[in-house]
């Protein structure tokens, strides 16, 4: 199962790789810039004034009398960490799994 979709893996041998990072208003760019269009959107969603306002938002759950609640942002950081580790070894793009894991909960409502 090690490197199963790593023949689909959106990289810039993948030949849809324009069309997946093509976007309506291009955003800056440095000349020499060491970082992947992933990487930077990676960047962009952590120091974004939305996600800081995720460490005030309570995470669902379900047992009331549970002494272990946790923020939007941390159950987000640990969403990353595991889909790294699966995108890793599922042979997938891991700079594009951690920009989609820390930005699926950006927008939730508190409790919601």
């Amino acid at each position: 199962m090690e490197q199963t979709f790593a023949s689909v893996r959106m990289d810039e041998n993948n030949p849809k790789w324009q069309q997946s990072v093509k976007r309506e208003n291009s955003l800056y760019q440095r000349n020499n810039g060491i970082r992947s269009e992933f990487e930077r959107d990676y960047t962009r969603l952590l120091h974004s004034q939305a996600f800081s306002r995720l460490k005030h938002k309570t995470q669902v759950f379900f047992a009331p009398h549970n002494d272990h609640t946790c923020t939007r942002m941390e159950h987000v950081l640990h969403v990353a960490s595991v889909s790294a580790t699966i995108a890793k070894y599922l042979g997938l793009n891991t700079e594009l799994t951690q920009a989609i894991a820390i930005g699926h909960d950006i927008g939730h409502a508190p409790f919601g």
